[in-house]
């Protein structure tokens, strides 16, 4: 629970940062664009945090999970 309400809680930091950004956006849109990042943060945690330490590096290497250093991953 207590990761589920942090995460929340970076949903809606990230919403309020974007609403002084863009004023013209609907709540709809600062929501889903927010939601947009903090997924994004979550991958990120999960594949070079996680995911790393629970299979190990080989296992991520074998199964192309592991991170892109540069660009965009279209596999």
């Amino acid at each position: 629970m207590a990761t589920h309400t942090m995460w929340v809680r970076e949903h809606n930091r990230i919403e309020r940062k974007l609403h002084e950004i863009n004023r013209h956006w609907n709540g709809e849109r600062l929501y889903q664009e927010a939601r947009r990042i903090v997924i994004a943060e979550w991958q990120h945690s999960v594949y070079n945090e996680w995911l790393p330490t629970v299979l190990g590096r080989d296992v991520m290497r074998a199964y192309g999970l592991q991170t892109a250093d540069a660009g965009y991953w279209n596999g």
